[in-house]
């Protein structure tokens, strides 16, 4: 008898659990936000050679600056998947933290299980980024404008501005964030966008082994030296004088308004202006990142760098092969781009784990 009752406990509890997992839609149940007491500090002092670039190329528009409690927000919001129509697809859910911001997928899948058509991009180091036009097109004018688009996507999130004010009003955790955010438990999408592109913008990469030889607490190798120089100097086989840092000017990588190349015949003829260039993205943490470029062909880093070179068997990427002498020089130095804390780091993690 005791077995039986023992049993049928054991049975009415996995039954509860099982229950109180789903929400009414048969989706699991997403978790309340897990926040420290103090919030995180998002508003950092850089080393001299990123705080120089950022007075030159900062994007941060006068009427959204970062501050600690609204990159909290954004922060929030960005990991909630109540941000799309089933509950299933965050902002985090292809811009992966592990990934260092970037999806380790050629085209990320949305809430209904349609991909996208572009790679996603890395969010890494976007306020760097001078004219501030986001998406491989620079279809978006802004951080606050690209923002919304995703969760207005028929493939990625699906929402209306309407569903989407709705859904985070339901949720009894945002009055409060949105208080300290914004001073008013009011709720808009205008200030959801603000929220998110503070917590985008505060993603920057400066703790690299690049940064620390540029503070003079480290030094390069000889290999990762002649690399630095080649990406400095070495005219690549695009042709105009261009060198790797035409397009991804140091410290940051990137470069507003850089030449910007198709790498394969993929029809994508609607990029920047409508013909087939797109954005140059930040190489921050590249060595980190699998599927790169607009269309996500070429694998990794090697693959790039290693790509039409003779004995390769691969086909060419319009200026970016490498002669086979030149790889591991450019190899080592890109390496030392990587940001191993930018992966780890509390602040930018999914608080809802």
């Amino acid at each position: 008898m005791k077995k039986l009752i023992a049993i049928l406990i054991l049975f009415f509890i996995v039954v509860a659990f099982q229950f109180c997992s789903k929400n009414d839609s048969g989706t699991k149940a997403v978790l309340t936000p897990s926040l420290p007491t103090t919030a995180f500090n998002y508003v950092i002092s850089y080393p001299a050679h990123i705080q120089a670039d950022l007075a030159l190329n900062d994007n941060t528009p006068s009427n959204n600056p970062i501050t600690n409690d609204g990159a909290t927000l954004g922060r929030v919001l960005f990991y909630d998947t109540h941000l799309s129509k089933n509950n299933t697809i965050s902002c985090g859910s292809c811009h992966k933290q592990e990934f260092s911001f970037d999806d380790n997928t050629q085209f990320s899948k949305g809430f209904e299980g349609g991909f996208t058509t572009r790679n996603s991009m890395t969010l890494l180091n976007e306020r760097f980024y001078k004219n501030g036009k986001m998406f491989w097109d620079e279809r978006a004018a802004s951080l606050e404008k690209q923002a919304l688009q995703p969760i207005q996507n028929h493939t990625e999130m699906g929402l209306t501005l309407a569903e989407l004010e709705a859904n985070v009003k339901a949720q009894s955790y945002y009055p409060a964030l949105f208080q300290k955010a914004f001073g008013s438990t009011d709720i808009d999408s205008v200030k959801i966008a603000k929220a998110i592109a503070q917590f985008e913008r505060s993603i920057v990469t400066y703790q690299s082994k690049y940064d620390q030889v540029k503070q003079g607490t480290a030094t390069f190798t000889p290999l990762e030296q002649q690399g630095e120089q080649l990406f400095l100097t070495a005219v690549g086989p695009g042709g105009g004088g261009n060198t790797c840092a035409t397009c991804h000017a140091p410290p940051m990588f990137l470069k507003s308004n850089a030449p910007g190349f198709s790498i394969t015949d993929t029809g994508d003829t609607t990029g920047i202006n409508g013909v087939n260039k797109f954005k140059s993205g930040s190489l921050r943490n590249i060595a980190n990142r699998a599927r790169l470029f607009h269309d996500g062909s070429v694998a990794n880093l090697t693959a790039m760098l290693s790509a039409g070179a003779p004995g390769s068997g691969t086909t060419p990427i319009k200026a970016h092969t490498v002669a086979p002498t030149d790889v591991q020089k450019l190899l080592a130095f890109l390496n030392t781009l990587t940001d191993n804390t930018i992966v780890t780091e509390e602040k930018f993690s999914n608080p809802f784990k």
